[in-house]
């Protein structure tokens, strides 16, 4: 029984043009000529000048939007050839991406990180515990980067970062009355960085057990007693972190340049400095301060970040401009309400069909050589009579 109640429709065995999804059902005659009508859409997928050009255009949107949100080939999207589908939604490319206006929410929990992506341009990130809530694009994660990204939002009751510098530097001048939790899974992956997956030194397996241990955390029963096992393989282990080296006691070959001595077990001693200074600022335990415990890693960034290497994967080879289309339109979809297509088109139109904006480059000023003038020029690649390779004509100091 043909779909959608329309009994004693014929279904066409192609898929629409325009949606590429159909099924294509006859509708009727008209002079003299068969109509059809796709039970997606509702167009007429073989005469697109027909009917009403607004379904069109949202039609050829929604496809349009499927494909840059998704991994799927152009080939995968469309019944027609891809040369005819690039020339159909060539138009969506300049709609800009719809403003995420801020509503003043405090969130419970945000995590923020950065993505560094092709031609040279790095993505922040603002995501609470369901949906994305800004982004910010850059060329590094600079303090002034952040801070740009976290002006769109409210302080909320926790923070979640993976310590980088520039957004430790922005929340503290931000906001400093806001805890921060640093993300576990990055604190362990800087304590294997100076460890190793297997130390050889006694104190080294006992900061790899510690931290391996502090991914388990969850209650505060559990935290006080990792803060203890900390304060014993400190008192343990104190004499061990403190050992010097002088360079007058080691061969030439082994000594540091401008150093008279350095700590015999840097790497160690490294990795519990910085179990105790995060312990110390209260940023490993953060969400164990509330009721239920908050999320202890930046996971859910992560994920966001996951799906943007896969689209940037999945449609390598685009420009620079269409690439910061496909992610804004990518991280639109997972807002916490994000505009349909129809909606999306009609707000177009109404502001005049405006064209979106490209995001520019900060430009560096191009170094000038110095000239001959300005400076002696010892070597050069130019031809010279003092070195007899001057080009010559006729058959001056030639023999017959």
């Amino acid at each position: 029984m043909p779909a959608y109640g329309c009994v004693g429709r014929q279904r066409s065995t192609r898929p629409c043009s325009i949606c590429a999804c159909g099924p294509v059902l006859k509708n009727g005659y008209r002079n003299g000529r068969i109509r059809y009508r796709c039970a997606t859409c509702g167009q007429d997928p073989h005469r697109l000048s027909a009917g009403r050009p607004d379904i069109t255009d949202t039609a050829v949107l929604t496809r349009f939007l499927e494909y840059v949100t998704g991994t799927s080939t152009q080939a995968h999207m469309t019944g027609t050839s891809l040369r005819t589908q690039r020339r159909d939604w060539q138009w969506c490319w300049s709609i800009p991406t719809p403003q995420v206006e801020p509503t003043g929410e405090v969130y419970s929990q945000v995590f923020i990180d950065g993505i560094y992506l092709p031609y040279g341009w790095c993505l922040l990130i603002a995501r609470s515990q369901s949906h994305v809530v800004t982004w910010q694009w850059t060329t590094r994660e600079t303090k002034a980067a952040y801070m740009a990204l976290l002006d769109q939002i409210a302080p909320p009751c926790l923070v979640t970062t993976d310590g980088a510098g520039g957004a430790l530097k922005a929340l503290h001048d931000l906001w400093p009355d806001t805890p921060v939790q640093r993300c576990l899974v990055h604190v362990h992956r800087n304590n294997l960085r100076d460890l190793t997956h297997r130390p050889a030194t006694p104190a080294g397996k006992a900061l790899y057990g510690l931290s391996i241990r502090l991914l388990k955390v969850k209650t505060r029963q559990e935290a006080a007693a990792w803060s203890g096992l900390l304060v014993q393989l400190h008192t343990q282990y104190q004499a061990y972190f403190t050992e010097r080296t002088w360079a007058r006691d080691v061969p030439a070959s082994q000594r540091r340049e401008g150093r008279t001595w350095w700590y015999t077990h840097e790497r160690d001693r490294r990795v519990y400095h910085r179990l105790a200074r995060l312990q110390q600022e209260g940023s490993l335990f953060a969400f164990l301060d509330f009721d239920p415990p908050q999320e202890r890693t930046t996971n859910p960034v992560e994920s966001i970040n996951s799906r943007i290497r896969a689209l940037t994967y999945a449609h390598r080879g685009m420009t620079e401009t269409h690439m910061q289309a496909m992610i804004n339109w990518y991280l639109h979809s997972t807002t916490e309400n994000p505009q349909s297509a129809s909606h999306i088109l009609r707000e177009w139109n109404t502001a005049g069909r405006p064209q979106r904006r490209t995001i520019p480059k900060r430009k560096t000023k191009a170094k000038l050589k110095p000239t001959v003038g300005d400076m002696p020029v010892h070597y050069d690649t130019a031809l010279t009579k003092e070195e007899g390779l001057w080009p010559r004509k006729g058959w001056a100091g030639r023999s017959h």
